[in-house]
């Protein structure tokens, strides 16, 4: 791999810098992938001093030798970002730097489809300006008869309506091994990141795509119906035939972060399109007159529930 762009010169003091991508970040150790194997390093002073969480998981750096020691000396500029609130509102908390495309991963059943959060990913990724795709997984557990999208009446129509919008989606399973060869061409040669609610199978679908890599599998909560947390913090893991893919927490509540609630419709492809047609310039499709998208939905040109979505995502962005 050659996560700098060149080839990684000899990491001797006073020689050229080596440029490597982070791959993870545990207790102020960045491992870092410098293209011919993956070493541990830590922040150089001055780069800490100005905030050590500067450095994310997928971002890609300068190393400079200091001593015996490779430490991280500057931060290249990112193309991209997933990113959510800090524990201070008024702060980033970038998960996954760099991204390529984002995989929003969800499950015929078990647990059931959190529309909300497919609709916040879409949104997210849209906004950013980042290709995204659908993957519909544990295909396996659709009920006989009812084809991989489930039973008609029940959540897949609600899949199959992503399709409809324009949202390339994949049906697969890490257990029958359906829809793996196809995914696994997606991922090649792109830095990837797999997102969606714990226990949908995104880390059984990385353990039968990445042979060796054995990331812990949670188990469903019989009570609950909702998965358990197996990841606990976002770690990009090298792909064999090219690229990266990481394994994210369950993010339950990614933020729509600094935006400006005028552009959310800009994550939602259909509303931004009947916009046009609204009486007010400004409006934001609640109860204004004349309000296009809103006829949209009662025409049915317009899924009432993404609609529900988008008012739900413009109440989190107006309130931040």
């Amino acid at each position: 791999m050659n996560p700098g762009g060149a080839s990684a010169p000899s990491r001797t003091e006073g020689s050229a810098p080596t440029f490597g991508r982070v791959l993870r970040i545990a207790g102020g150790v960045y491992h870092v992938d410098d293209s011919d194997s993956v070493i541990q390093v830590s922040l150089r002073g001055r780069v800490k001093r100005k905030d050590s969480r500067i450095v994310s998981v997928g971002d890609l750096v300068e190393l400079e030798r200091v001593g015996d020691e490779m430490r991280i000396a500057r931060l290249r500029p990112r193309h991209s970002a997933l990113a959510r609130h800090g524990v201070s509102k008024r702060r980033e908390q970038v998960i996954v730097a760099n991204v390529d495309q984002v995989g929003v991963v969800v499950s015929v059943t078990a647990p059931d489809p959190d529309f909300l959060m497919v609709d916040r990913l879409l949104a997210l990724a849209a906004l950013n300006e980042i290709d995204a795709f659908l993957v519909v997984n544990k295909t396996d557990l659709a009920p006989e008869g009812a084809g991989a999208a489930g039973p008609e009446e029940a959540d897949g129509g609600d899949l199959d309506q992503y399709a409809a919008l324009g949202v390339e989606t994949m049906w697969t399973s890490a257990e029958s091994a359906e829809g793996l060869e196809a995914l696994a061409a997606r991922l090649e040669g792109r830095v990837t990141v797999l997102s969606g609610q714990s226990g949908v199978g995104k880390s059984s679908l990385l353990n039968a795509l990445v042979p060796g890599l054995d990331l812990r599998v949670g188990e469903i909560s019989e009570r609950r119906g909702r998965g358990r947390h197996t990841t606990v913090a976002s770690a990009l893991y090298p792909y064999p035939p090219g690229g990266y893919v990481a394994d994210t927490p369950g993010l339950q509540y990614l933020a729509l972060w600094d935006l400006d609630p005028a552009e959310l419709q800009s994550g939602f492809a259909e509303v931004a399109e009947a916009a046009e047609g609204c009486r007010f310039a400004d409006c934001r499709h609640r109860a204004e007159p004349d309000c296009a998208v809103v006829e949209g939905v009662e025409r049915g040109s317009i899924s009432r529930r993404r609609l529900e979505s988008y008012l739900r995502l413009l109440d989190e962005a107006e309130r931040a």
